[in-house]
C-alpha cells in the first residue's frame, strides 16, 4: 500500500473493502462460511480463498487476521477528501 499523502491503487482499495466485507460477515455469522457466502452472494470456495489471500481464519468463535494491510490502512491518509470535508460547515 501506498505511504501517508497518496492515493491507494483501485486494487489496494478493493482489497481493503474485500478484508473489512468478509471481517464483518464473519463476525456477524460467527465463522459460519456457508451463511457468509450467502450473505456475501459468493460461493463457499471464494470466501475460503478470500480468507487464505489475507490471512483470515474464525475459529471458536475467534476471529484471528494478518493485521499487516489492516495498519498499513491506517497509515494512509485522504488528504483529497479531508481537504474537502474541512470545508463544509
Amino acid at each position: 500500500m501506498q505511504k501517508s499523502g497518496k492515493l491507494l491503487t483501485l486494487t489496494e482499495a478493493r482489497d481493503l473493502l474485500d478484508i473489512l466485507y468478509l471481517i464483518n460477515a464473519l463476525i456477524k455469522n460467527k465463522g459460519n462460511v456457508s451463511r457468509v457466502a450467502e450473505e456475501l452472494d459468493l460461493g463457499r470456495r471464494t470466501i475460503y480463498d478470500l480468507m487464505e489471500k489475507y490471512g483470515i481464519s474464525f475459529s471458536d468463535d475467534r476471529l484471528s487476521l494478518q493485521l499487516t494491510p489492516l495498519i498499513q490502512y491506517l497509515e494512509f491518509r485522504a488528504p483529497y477528501i479531508e481537504s474537502y470535508l474541512d470545508q463544509i460547515d
